[in-house]
């Protein structure tokens, strides 16, 4: 358990994210408690070592380029499942109020348990589908990042994503191979002067990951 925390830390290091001793231990607790859920529900196909590469330091890859972004006050992660990337994304951006989209019972259960334990207050785990959320009064629920890790291609849920998106806000979606991401960027009509892609480095991942940035 040992070298999976200090894998954490290093990937930290290498994205050139401060951390204070209590995100890092919050990031530790909530591992684990993926880690003990996931034995049974499988939320995600990874564990240990793979665990922290692929998912923790996946989403946190982002974090600079997110934080470049303005406004970014709310947030919304769409099909959080377990959390990612918002709980990590939560626990760096204390000044945003990060909402939680997650239609499945048992994968909210999950997020609701690690807000709880991590006491985040800026989180909230909202059992809805993206497509029911867009159909409320406009400007009831409305966000200035919208963000997605695995969710869907771009050209199926755009209009929903753009319907909850507040003026002047950003759509964000992690994505991995260029040649790929350029096909969705196609299908979905988008241009250079409506999406930009920006490269990940994901420590000790050693595969593609981009950010698609749709403005």
């Amino acid at each position: 358990m040992r070298a999976v925390r200090e894998l954490l830390t290093e990937g930290l290091q290498r994205l050139a994210i401060e951390h204070s001793a209590e995100q890092l231990e919050a990031l530790e607790r909530y591992r684990l408690e993926l880690e003990r859920w996931n034995r049974r529900y499988r939320f995600v196909k990874a564990a240990g070592r793979d665990l922290v590469v692929r998912h923790f330091l996946d989403s946190l890859a982002g974090l600079p380029v997110l934080r470049g972004l303005s406004p970014l006050g709310t947030v919304l992660d769409v099909g959080s499942g377990a959390g990612f990337p918002g709980l990590p994304l939560a626990l760096f951006l204390p000044g945003a109020q990060v909402v939680l989209l997650e239609r499945s019972e048992r994968r909210a259960a999950f997020l609701d348990n690690v807000v709880l334990l991590l006491g985040l207050r800026n989180v909230e785990v909202l059992r809805q589908d993206l497509r029911r959320l867009r159909r409320l009064p406009a400007g009831s629920r409305r966000f200035e990042l919208v963000t997605f890790r695995a969710f869907t291609p771009l050209a199926r849920e755009l209009a929903s994503l753009r319907a909850v998106l507040a003026p002047a806000g950003h759509i964000v979606a992690y994505k991995g191979r260029r040649a790929r991401i350029e096909a969705e960027l196609a299908e979905a009509c988008l241009g250079p002067g409506e999406a930009g892609v920006v490269r990940l480095e994901v420590p000790f991942l050693g595969e593609e990951r981009h950010l698609v940035i749709i403005r």
